[in-house]
């Protein structure tokens, strides 16, 4: 009997050790975060690609545009032709 009492008594401070390591690691551990620098986010901007884009970025407006023109252009033909046509199939 004196002897599970003995073993019991080793395990609990045994346990009692680990608990106190573990607490000891998990102070040191937030010690170390919050020491820990604050890393902050720097935006890089390439001028360079970003005038290129722009410019590119007009130029393709600018496409867009001449085509709109020429579709409504075309448009307007087909009308025409379509309504020229229609009246000479009434004659």
């Amino acid at each position: 009997m004196k002897k599970l009492q003995s073993a019991l008594q080793v395990m609990q401070l045994q346990f009692k050790e680990t608990k106190l390591l573990v607490q000891k690691e998990r102070e040191a551990a937030k010690r170390e975060a919050e020491r820990a620098p604050v890393i902050q986010e720097v935006p890089v901007v390439d001028h360079a690609l970003l005038e290129k884009f722009t410019s590119e970025n007009e130029k393709l407006k600018t496409l867009v545009s001449s085509l709109e023109k020429k579709i409504d252009e075309t448009e307007k033909r087909y009308e025409e032709a379509n309504k020229i046509s229609e009246e000479r199939l009434k004659l």
